[in-house]
């Protein structure tokens, strides 16, 4: 009867690292190495990168230019030249080679504000990059976090299920008694060997479901996924998370929500770039050109020059076959969609959070509910087993009690285990998964 107890008072998220021989994991070093490891996350730091890396000055047009440029050319041909006078000139095979180079220098001063809307664009982009970043990261540290409480479930499992092996060998000794004393038959001997069997069987059966979890958690850690652990998890429940601080949260602080926002405030300053197009570009310019060139035939031998330009440009295109009026109207449109898009997030992921916090809620009174179902379980369990003892009662009365114990106590790790993960979807949602 002690070693029927051990499990018996077990609580959700109570660690049993003692019994296990391979290496332990908490939450916070999972988290860690999937951070470090995930492939996702760093797809997601990559892309924001690309968007750190387009905001620049240069990128929106505030920059001058600078090009400069050089070349060499060799000429060998066969001449024939007439001249007015009437003499005649043949060479063949002359040389000639041309060299030139030159340095041109172009800044646009005004071109009808459109390079600030382009760095403010750049800049609502780059947010909109950071804001997707850590969309994906909360999402892989919430997925570690439930897989990780995933596999801290198998663990409970396996050990009430290792408890309800025990009560079978001890169903199974009383019965052997019994037997060999004459006061039952053999087939209720036979029986309780069976539900043995059976019970060791669905241990083994775990014991897959528990290295399945494993396995899916070293994935997301992006580690070996043969390796071995045993999980040690926090035993605290947060069961005081309030609805209306949720959402308060969520329209403030969700990634996915902000991303949305950031590209529908980049749209808006597409179409004051484009607007900008209908007013003239002005810059100025400033060249320098060297050229040198040697020839065996014809009227100059030699020749060489080098000079500077400069001037003031202007360029107002006042007619382009409508095509500016379409991609504003185009531009318009988009806006127009991306706002609707924001709106449809904001009440997809407002739907999505008030389910979970009523499935959040049901489970902590499911919770409750099942602890007293448990410890009535248990009780009638012990009752069960001393009336089979003295033979007041039937084995199937006692295999029925023990399935109604080892139930309760799956029901009420189910519960907590549902209390857990929907705390993590809820402070994901709400943007608070990392604060």
């Amino acid at each position: 009867m002690k070693r029927s107890l051990i499990f018996l008072n077990l609580i959700f998220f109570v660690g049993l690292g003692k019994l296990y021989a391979q290496d332990t994991l908490e939450l916070a070093t999972a988290v860690q190495i999937g951070l470090d490891n995930n492939f996702n996350i760093k797809i997601a730091e990559g892309q924001q990168k690309i968007l750190e890396n387009d905001n620049t000055l240069g990128n929106a047009g505030f920059l001058p230019t600078l090009d400069l440029s050089a070349a060499q050319r060799y000429t060998l041909e066969n001449t024939t030249q007439q001249f007015i006078s009437g003499d005649q000139q043949n060479r063949d095979g002359a040389k000639s080679n041309n060299f030139s180079a030159g340095g041109a220098f172009n800044w646009v001063l005004f071109d009808g504000s459109t390079m600030f809307h382009t760095k403010n664009k750049l800049e609502e982009l780059e947010k909109m990059g950071m804001a997707y970043s850590e969309s994906v990261v909360q999402n892989i540290v919430a997925l570690i976090a439930k897989e990780f409480y995933t596999v801290a479930l198998e663990q409970i499992r396996l050990g009430l299920l290792e408890e309800n092996i025990g009560l079978s060998e001890d169903r199974m000794e009383i019965a052997k008694n019994k037997y060999e004393y004459g006061k039952s038959s053999k087939m209720e001997y036979l029986q309780a060997q069976v539900d043995l069997n059976r019970d060791k069987s669905n241990y083994m059966i775990q014991q897959e479901n528990l290295s399945a979890a494993k396995t899916a958690l070293n994935e997301l850690m992006g580690r070996e996924v043969t390796r071995d652990f045993y999980a040690v998890f926090d035993p605290e429940l947060n069961t005081g998370l309030q609805y209306e601080e949720l959402r308060s949260a969520m329209e403030a602080n969700n990634p996915e929500l902000m991303a949305s926002q950031f590209e529908m405030n980049a749209s808006r300053l597409v179409q004051k770039e484009l607007f900008g197009e209908r007013i003239p570009e002005i810059g100025v310019n400033v060249g320098y050109n060297y050229a040198k060139s040697e020839a065996q035939a014809g009227f100059l031998l030699s020749r060489q020059s080098s000079g500077i330009t400069y001037g003031v440009s202007a360029v107002w295109n006042i007619f382009d076959g409508f095509n500016l009026n379409r991609r504003i109207q185009n531009a318009k449109v988009l806006s127009e969609n991306l706002e609707l898009n924001y709106e449809a997030t904001r009440l997809s992921l407002e739907r999505e959070l008030y389910s979970i916090f009523i499935n959040y809620q049901n489970n902590i009174q499911l919770r409750t509910m099942e602890e007293v179902n448990r410890e009535v379980a248990r009780e009638g369990n012990e009752i069960a087993i001393e009336r089979y003892r003295v033979g007041n009662s039937s084995p199937l009365e006692l295999r029925e009690a023990q399935i109604a114990l080892l139930e309760a106590n799956l029901r009420f790790m189910n519960a907590a285990y549902s209390i857990k993960t929907g705390e993590i979807d809820l402070l994901m949602l709400a943007g608070l998964l990392m604060r």
